[in-house]
């Protein structure tokens, strides 16, 4: 298995016995959530352009906030790219009329399964397991808190970043360093890997009610923007 790193926030390219998937693809110079008034966030560095990608086999996405899945950078990838996610994110990305085909995660023709334990309103905080004949990953950009029994991986990618907001606009996005450090214990990882560790411009309510705390650990293998990592 091979994985890319695409920018400093949470896209990715992930190569599985030859097939190529493009995740999280976040590209535009800025998101927003629900109303740039809301919460507004601008990337510092340049961002890869659409058309200078390897056009993927699949897209997939794992949340359905728009650093994870941004309208303006999908909408330009080619519609006949099938796309990878769940029901709630497929019936998002349905009403841009753009992309042809959805796949649900037992559809898609790499393993990959969703094993966070999750409540129906946290939408924030989704683990999912991809495998090959021969390794695995868990993919945990927001951290996660509770997973499935019977599951390890040997590489975990997750955060090291907390990210909080108050209880009424969702509480704890990013679990942080030592919400990952536990979850690798559980998964008995090899490997954690950072992602959506991003600083970034912030503007809105949002930025000025939040707190995030930015950490590094020894124990976390940072894999620089466009440098891979096989395993």
């Amino acid at each position: 298995m091979k994985i890319t790193k695409l920018n400093a926030d949470s896209s990715w390219l992930w190569e599985i016995e030859g097939v190529k998937i493009l995740v999280d693809p976040w590209f535009s110079e800025s998101q927003v959530d629900f109303h740039p008034l809301f919460s507004k966030q601008f990337h510092l560095d340049p961002q890869p352009k659409t058309e200078d990608l390897e056009r993927p086999d699949f897209i997939f996405i794992s949340h359905p906030f728009s650093d994870h899945c941004d309208r303006s950078t999908l909408i330009q990838m080619d519609p006949t790219i099938p796309l990878v996610c769940l029901p709630g994110i497929a019936k998002k990305i349905r009403k841009w009329r753009h992309f042809q085909t959805f796949l649900t995660l037992e559809e898609a023709p790499f393993s990959i399964e969703k094993i966070s334990i999750t409540s129906f309103l946290d939408l924030v905080h989704h683990a999912y397991h991809v495998k090959d004949s021969v390794t695995s990953m868990v993919y945990a950009p927001h951290g996660t808190t509770k997973i499935r029994q019977g599951f390890s991986c040997d590489v975990l990618i997750a955060t090291m970043t907390s990210y909080h907001l108050p209880f009424y606009l969702g509480g704890t996005v990013n679990l942080g360093l030592d919400k990952a450090l536990e979850l690798a214990k559980k998964l008995s990882a090899k490997t954690i890997i950072s992602t959506h560790d991003e600083q970034k411009k912030q503007q809105g309510l949002v930025a000025r009610l939040s707190k995030r705390n930015y950490l590094s650990s020894n124990q976390f293998k940072t894999v620089a923007v466009a440098d891979s990592f096989e395993f």
